[in-house]
């Protein structure tokens, strides 16, 4: 079974995040995390709020919602996706959380998604994070 992580972006974020937020702003910070979630070699799609594409996201995993929220687009995909118990949900948003145990598709909160990517590396292998960071740092000119 291939599990799909339907990730709520702005959620996991702003609540994991914000000092990536404030230190480098919201799209480098948003960038960041895509990366992120990426280099996790797992299925995922992340749903961000938004009015308009956003011409550095042309992936299909990643999408911007027009004129609806990400809390809409998400309920609607968990509604029409048939595969229910291959899918998880990633979202401190107890509507969405509701919504998702109402269809009996499971939830995890941001922060126990993030400690079981941490806890996966652990075991895989150990990640230098500030190598990282300085690579990001010089891609982006910040350094």
């Amino acid at each position: 079974m291939v599990l799909l992580y339907l990730i709520d972006g702005y959620n996991l974020l702003y609540s994991s995040f914000r000092e990536w937020i404030e230190k480098f702003g919201l799209e480098n910070a948003r960038q960041f995390l895509i990366n992120f979630l990426r280099s996790y070699k797992r299925k995922f799609i992340i749903v961000f709020d938004g009015r308009e594409e956003y011409p550095n996201y042309h992936m299909e995993n990643v999408i911007f919602t027009k004129g609806k929220s990400a809390d809409e687009y998400i309920k609607n995909f968990l509604k029409n996706y048939k595969n229910k118990d291959e899918i998880i949900v990633v979202s401190n948003d107890k509507s969405i959380i509701n919504y998702a145990k109402m269809l009996k598709v499971k939830t995890i909160s941001t922060k126990q998604f993030l400690n079981e990517r941490k806890n996966k590396e652990i075991k895989e292998e150990k990640i230098n994070f500030d190598e990282i960071t300085k690579e990001i740092m010089k891609e982006w000119g910040l350094t």
